[in-house]
């Protein structure tokens, strides 16, 4: 069966090229999803990042979206924010982004959009639950009701507009001084953050802006330090301010400081924190955090720092929005004494719902920028007065292995040892408050569980990740 080999993770469906996604298997999953959605409004805007695979899998797009009714607003390449801003903007109720976000070159994948952004479980399931029921052949269209309900769509003016509304340009624009390096990874975010930065008065260098010989991309697209060699020694030797870099889609940003250092997702969060913290701290409205399992417990040293709250939920965009969007709701008769913001220290894109209900990497290296100008300081110095923690990371390979009994064996000896241990979904988290933290937490988008580690000392984050790292080797080879 072809959906066995597709992963369907909490912000969409992903595959390996060729392999578990072709175009026969994305058409029936947009007409499963075309079926699914009963809207009257049947409009839908799509877009994609600038994987080869994309543009071939646009042409399916299209036709399965056309096949079930739809009216199709097209981006083209664009950074996944923009595409979600600009159907809120517009209030389009559904959307298909064409992208394998940070995976690696051989994958790619559609992130399925309803009116409230990303699908819920149950919904995705139906759709999984279609695939092989579906024959393609009975979805055909003619090439002139393609052209009859297909419109291009160019939403960069809009977010930029609106994005800018979000901070003192002019004063930033005057005052700005800053050298910027911009890693796009040859990702959609090629075209939107070089100009935005440019907008703001940085001066710009662009390195990795193109695909390589044979739609090759330049260097490995998720944003961690080891694909990041040739932005961490543009900015070392070029005695650059900063860098900035993104994944394929943009929702991602990780920062290379004036060091040379990178920093984590977390930590750019937790400076966008600190600032918006500082800012309204006497303001009497109630600041709410909200973040993920994952993430790491400087929120809640500023948070208590600044009398704040911290909502944590489980790992992927969609819980965090969807807890946003439930606060936003229950408070709406009291909308001016409350502020939600927050995003997942993985991916260091700050999701703040008055702008943009999704996970932006842009407007996070927007932010960034804003506070360097702001504040005159160097990010090394910035990040210094940050509270300290260290983290370390592993990860077991299970392949067919039983991810629910690995996690009730664990769970149990973990109990059984006199750990608080907290679970939501198959996530196991344990722990002493703002001391450390240890997190277990299979993979959405790969057969692995990755075990996630912090302390306010290294050697403790060392220790105990590594060792629950063995206890779940241990039941693993007892299975």
């Amino acid at each position: 069966m072809e959906k066995e080999n597709l992963l369907f993770t909490p912000s969409g469906i992903r595959g390996r090229v060729g392999k578990d996604l072709n175009p026969k298997i994305v058409k029936k999953i947009v007409i499963a999803f075309g079926l699914w959605f009963n809207d009257k409004d049947k409009r839908v805007i799509i877009g994609r990042d600038t994987r080869p695979s994309g543009k071939e899998f646009e042409k399916v797009v299209i036709d399965g979206l056309i096949a079930t009714g739809f009216k199709i607003f097209n981006a083209g390449i664009c950074p996944t924010p923009i595409i979600i801003h600009a159907k809120s903007n517009l209030n389009i109720p559904a959307g298909i982004i064409i992208t394998g976000s940070h995976n690696s070159q051989e994958w790619n994948g559609l992130k399925l959009l309803s009116s409230g952004n990303f699908l819920q479980a149950a919904e995705m399931e139906y759709i999984k639950s279609k695939l092989n029921l579906i024959n393609v052949k009975s979805y055909s269209v003619k090439r002139k009701k393609v052209h009859d309900n297909i419109e291009n769509l160019n939403p960069y003016i809009q977010y930029t507009q609106d994005l800018f509304k979000q901070i003192d340009l002019e004063d930033i624009t005057r005052r700005n001084k800053l050298r910027v390096v911009i890693d796009t990874g040859a990702g959609a975010g090629k075209f939107a953050t070089p100009q935005i930065l440019k907008d703001m008065g940085c001066r710009v260098k662009l390195i990795n802006n193109k695909l390589l010989v044979k739609s090759a991309f330049p260097r490995g697209i998720e944003p961690i330090e080891t694909n990041l060699r040739d932005l961490i020694m543009e900015v070392w030797q070029g005695k650059f301010d900063l860098g900035f870099a993104h994944d394929s889609d943009a929702d991602r940003l990780a920062i290379i400081g004036d060091d040379g250092a990178y920093y984590s997702g977390d930590i750019g969060l937790s400076l966008i924190t600190k600032d918006y913290l500082k800012n309204h701290y006497n303001s009497n409205k109630e600041i709410i955090i909200i973040t993920n399992l994952a993430s790491s417990l400087r929120f809640e040293a500023l948070a208590e720092e600044y009398n704040a709250k911290v909502f944590r939920t489980s790992i992927g965009e969609r819980y965090l929005i969807a807890k946003m969007n439930t606060l936003i709701k229950e408070r709406r008769n009291d909308a001016e004494n409350l502020l939600v913001f927050g995003g997942e220290g993985s991916g260091g894109g700050l999701i703040y719902p008055y702008f943009n209900k999704t996970r932006d990497g842009i407007f996070a290296a927007v932010k960034i920028t804003e506070i360097l100008v702001k504040t005159g300081k160097k990010i090394s110095a910035l990040v210094a007065q940050l509270p300290r923690y260290f983290s370390h990371r592993k990860h077991i390979k299970i392949k067919n292995k039983d991810v629910a009994l690995i996690i009730k064996l664990v769970k149990k000896e973990l109990i059984d040892e006199g750990e608080n241990v907290e679970q939501i979904d198959f996530d196991l988290r344990f722990g002493i408050g703002k001391e450390w933290f240890v997190l277990i937490h299979p993979s959405n988008t790969e057969p692995i569980i990755r075990i996630f580690s912090e302390a306010k000392r290294e050697s403790l984050a060392r220790v105990y990740c590594e060792a629950t790292t063995e206890l779940i080797k241990l039941f693993i080879a007892r299975m």
